[in-house]
């Protein structure tokens, strides 16, 4: 809640209102309490308790699906509060970052253990389905860098076992084809610069049902629906953020044109439009005219909350 909450100022250049500045000290305060003991040396020393957290990992474990979101909140309250309490806001900051470290110290027992960097779901879990939490790390909160070792180790660990006809099978409770858990995978590929993304977004097209949207869960052999919401609302979100971050995406303290825009839309002379569309730092709008032989032409429109930010064009084999 305090990361969406801090998306929606973000996207919208407003101020955190008066009336929500208690509510979001308690809620970091909340995280801070919740975390155990770190006088161990225990794998889940620091974290935050076992529980059954984001429902389809797994049995109650010390998930670090819970402990990225965790740190994700501590540096929304930094963000938010810095205006008008700065001194909360650097102690949330601290707390952010010291968090952050004992993730750190806990995933590195797990790569001892499990000879590679990829994340398992927890401290005592192999890499299984599960795993698809720990991208969080990645995508949406951006806590690491687009070519962690570790998040990349995760993706390809999934991409080779834990992918039917091209998109990420779930084994445990929300077992099926998951629309939305592929196109977070399809994001962190994205965000690497890595082209399989589009495969993964053209094989979560292709499961849509004739009416544009897609179940909870979809069954590998019949393609229907077979666990969860008929109409899953995720799965749409998914989809529209998907497309919006093909065409711009925030990257720390820039902005990413064009890195998801398919080559077979640029073999054509219409001009390809979006916009306009609300980003951390304004609203823009983007033009993408093809010119077959030669390099696309992108252009842009910003309403800009404050001063125009630095923007990278990254199309399909162009230069930034």
């Amino acid at each position: 809640m305090l990361w969406i909450l801090r998306r929606f100022h973000e996207l919208t250049g407003r101020p955190l209102h008066h009336e929500w500045q208690e509510p979001v000290r308690k809620g970091a305060r909340w995280i801070e309490n919740k975390r155990l003991s770190d006088t161990n040396d225990e794998p889940h020393a620091g974290l935050l308790p076992a529980g059954f957290s984001a429902e389809h990992l797994g049995p109650n474990d010390y998930y670090y699906w819970d402990d990225f979101w965790g740190i994700a909140g501590l540096k929304a309250a930094e963000a938010m509060l810095a205006p008008v309490d700065r001194e909360t806001s650097e102690h949330f900051g601290a707390g952010a970052r010291e968090f952050s470290q004992t993730v750190d110290r806990s995933l590195a027992t797990c790569e001892q253990r499990l000879k590679r960097p990829g994340m398992p779901a927890s401290p005592y879990r192999r890499l299984d389905a599960g795993a698809i939490g720990s991208l969080a790390m990645g995508y949406p909160t951006q806590l690491c860098e687009p070519d962690d070792p570790r998040l990349l180790d995760c993706v390809e660990f999934l991409l080779e076992k834990c992918f039917v006809k091209g998109a990420f099978y779930q084994d445990m409770i929300h077992s099926g084809l998951n629309a939305y858990l592929t196109l977070h995978v399809a994001q962190v590929l994205l965000r690497a610069g890595d082209p399989r993304f589009l495969e993964l977004v053209d094989a979560v097209a292709g499961l849509a049902s004739p009416t544009g949207q897609w179940p909870e869960a979809i069954h590998p052999a019949t393609g229907g629906g077979c666990m969860g919401d008929g109409h899953h609302v995720w799965a749409s979100a998914e989809w529209v953020l998907m497309v919006r971050n093909c065409f711009v995406r925030e990257e720390g303290d820039r902005l990413i044109l064009g890195a998801g825009i398919p080559p077979r839309w640029l073999a054509q002379e219409k001009p390809i439009r979006f916009g306009p569309a609300p980003t951390s730092f304004g609203t823009i709008s983007i033009t993408i005219t093809p010119r077959p032989g030669a390099s696309p032409d992108v252009s842009w429109e910003g309403c800009w909350h404050d001063s125009e930010p630095d923007i990278k064009v990254r199309l399909p084999d162009a230069e930034d």
